[in-house]
């Protein structure tokens, strides 16, 4: 069968390969065919080589999949043949520690994830476990449906782990997927006001969030003084890929704001955080999601509450490359490979 794969460290070693398929399942194991994939920034840093991550190799990439279920192993009662479903992306946890104990598996120490550690989904097939499997409802399609995961990244940030209330002043740095389905879904929740902000290059990204009933500001520099809005939000979320930004964020906080970073960032900080401590910022870090959080946004998904599809361009499979390049280039907001 076909998997996108990445070969080896370094940029451009990611290939269209062909790989044997799963044999026989280990216990809970389950085979779905893919009929849908989201390429996630992370995909991207990959085939560039610039993942913070460590990564097997070789390994099929992918964690944002739409399938229906082709195979199960013995004694899996929870799903038959032929369901549509999603998948969770904590392919493997200890179950053990404090945080898989409380039901928050997704912050497991020993977390092992799909498309880095393990196989991920840009395959015909991929093979998850029966326990992260939520069924897609009928009223969504497949390339929505392939989105589900970013939307519960930036579900988890914005409603578990920020608290954004009817009337709140929020703020997003950062117009990539995730960073606009935060705003959207921050004013789903009651936002009275919701500010995207981005840099040069971003202009396609703003318009989208323009779009939903975003107000945005594009700079190079200093954006949140040229808006008038230093210590002004309620709720600022930090969806960039960079650490700089964590200042804007906290420059944009009103005393006693939230600060939500969402995106990864692994360069070092290097600056000072006397504004965290004279604001009493509540500072928080948001990662992954569980299995309430699927849950929740595939019924919004499902009645239409949150509407993605102008956001989405769609490719075949075997157009991988324009898929990674258009995203990269931040023409697309979100590329989805239909198999």
């Amino acid at each position: 069968m076909r998997a996108l794969r990445a070969v080896g460290p370094g940029g451009q070693n990611v290939r269209l390969c062909e790989i044997p398929e799963k044999g026989e399942l280990a216990a809970g194991e389950v085979v779905v065919a893919t009929r849908a994939v989201g390429v996630c920034g992370s995909d991207i840093h990959a085939w560039h080589g610039t993942q913070s991550y460590p990564m097997t190799y070789p390994v099929t990439l992918g964690h944002e999949a739409v399938g229906t279920v082709e195979r199960v192993a013995p004694g899996v009662d929870t799903v038959v043949p032929g369901t549509r479903v999603v998948s969770e992306t904590a392919r493997s946890v200890c179950g053990r520690c404090a945080a898989c104990r409380e039901g928050r598996y997704n912050l497991c120490p020993h977390r092992l994830g799909f498309g880095a550690l393990y196989d991920g989904a840009m395959a015909d097939a991929f093979v998850t476990r029966a326990d992260l499997l939520h069924t897609v409802p009928d009223a969504i399609s497949d390339e929505v449906a392939a989105v589900t995961e970013p939307y519960c990244v930036a579900y988890n940030a914005v409603v578990e782990r920020a608290r954004v209330r009817p009337g709140d002043v929020v703020a997003v740095i950062g117009p990539g997927p995730v960073g606009v389905f935060a705003a959207e879904i921050s004013l789903l929740a009651g936002a009275s006001e919701v500010l995207v902000a981005g840099v040069p290059g971003d202009e396609p990204r703003l318009n989208l969030a323009s779009a939903i009933g975003c107000e945005t500001s594009l700079s190079d520099g200093n954006w949140w003084e040229k808006a008038g809005l230093p210590g002004s939000s309620d709720v600022v979320i930090d969806s960039s890929g960079v650490s700089a930004t964590l200042e804007a964020a906290l420059t944009l906080a009103r005393p006693g704001g939230q600060v939500v970073k969402v995106g990864w960032g692994p360069q070092p900080y290097g600056r000072p955080l006397d504004l965290l401590v004279s604001k009493a910022v509540e500072l928080h870090g948001s990662f992954s999601h569980t299995w309430s959080t699927w849950e929740r946004v595939l019924r919004l998904l499902g009645k239409e509450r949150l509407r993605p599809a102008g956001a989405l361009r769609v490719y075949e499979f075997a157009d991988w490359r324009a898929a990674f390049s258009e995203m990269a280039d931040r023409t697309v907001l979100k590329a989805v490979m239909t198999l």
